[in-house]
């Protein structure tokens, strides 16, 4: 579990409604984490988490946070939160795509399964095309894995900079779990594949058993039992169809997330590009301020020179009537 540190958002004035909202969120993300080892589980967790990121959206919105984050525009902590954003948007994308990965390959065994001959249950190709789907899957996993770095605790004074890093640290813990969840048990565990199948073979009847080993698991033991046992009786259609399920719940999950992390970034790029632009909305008042006092100058200028020329006119005027 990373090492984020979760603080109050105490405001110096009230604080708004859907500070404490926010607060209450966060504190009930961190203390389910523990418990977020199922499909169920994390989907449940991946929902809160979408909820937080909507209260994330909200604060953004508020004018003290964005004076607030407009403040300090150079400084490096606004940096390592928009660098944040973009590594919590890669791992995102990962998890999601090795989940529809799996769930593609597990369609195209079904749709091959159904249109066989009566009588061939022999399904060793489709076996090990599937093991090699999880193989390159666990690879890319163990990858992303060791990528990721801890979110570290920081004293940031401003009260919004402090949330998005705690938000991050939660969203990345929680990422971790989904991949390690599609990695699998003997992937986190490093148990071999001999110990799954034993598990799969002799507690197949043992419900509590089973409850507690994970559909990717079962199903890998199920094709792993094919090839390394010569298993004919093929496998466990329902197996498939539940996982198939579970992957398509944490995609729809993923999904949300991705969108909330691209508009929470989006939000954050307005704000620091709004206050850069600053500088030059006021040099642009400034000018238009001059070339209205010019304009005053100038007319100024015209009018005394019309005076001047009635004045010389007038002039002229009474001197030829004298001459005369």
């Amino acid at each position: 579990m990373a090492s984020y540190y979760i603080r109050s958002l105490s405001f110096p004035s009230k604080p708004h409604p859907i500070v404490k909202q926010f607060d209450e969120q966060l504190s009930r993300l961190r203390s389910s984490q523990s418990a977020s080892t199922s499909s169920s589980s994390l989907t449940q967790t991946l929902t809160n988490l979408n909820d937080l990121y909507c209260s994330v959206d909200q604060l953004l919105q508020l004018p003290l946070n964005q004076k607030a984050m407009s403040q300090n525009v150079q400084s490096n902590s606004i940096e390592e939160v928009l660098d944040g954003s973009l590594r919590l948007l890669d791992i995102c994308g990962t998890s999601r795509d090795l989940l529809v990965q799996s769930k593609e390959c597990l369609q195209s065994i079904q749709s091959s399964l159904r249109r066989r001959c009566n009588g061939e249950l022999d399904i060793t190709n489709e076996a090990v095309q599937y093991l090699n789907t999880r193989k390159s899957a666990k690879k890319l996993i163990k990858k992303a894995l060791k990528n990721i770095k801890d979110t570290e605790q920081t004293n940031e004074e401003n009260v919004v900079k402090s949330m998005l890093k705690d938000v991050e640290g939660i969203t990345q813990d929680i990422l971790k779990s989904v991949l390690s969840y599609i990695g699998g048990a003997k992937f986190e565990s490093g148990k071999s594949k001999w110990s799954l199948i034993s598990k799969l073979v002799h507690h197949g009847g043992d419900k509590e058993a089973m409850a507690s080993t994970s559909e990717f698991d079962l199903v890998d033991a199920s094709f792993e039992s094919i090839i390394c046992l010569k298993t004919k009786g093929g496998i466990n259609m329902s197996q498939m169809v539940k996982l198939e399920t579970e992957i398509q719940d944490l995609v729809e999950g993923l999904d949300v997330m991705f969108r909330h992390l691209v508009k929470t970034r989006s939000s954050l790029l307005n704000i620091l590009m709004d206050d850069q632009n600053k500088p030059f909305t006021n040099e642009i008042v400034q000018y238009q301020k001059t070339r209205k006092i010019i304009r005053k100058i100038i007319k100024r200028c015209l009018k005394d020179i019309k005076e001047v020329e009635k004045t010389n006119e007038a002039n002229a005027t009474e001197s030829l009537l004298n001459d005369v």
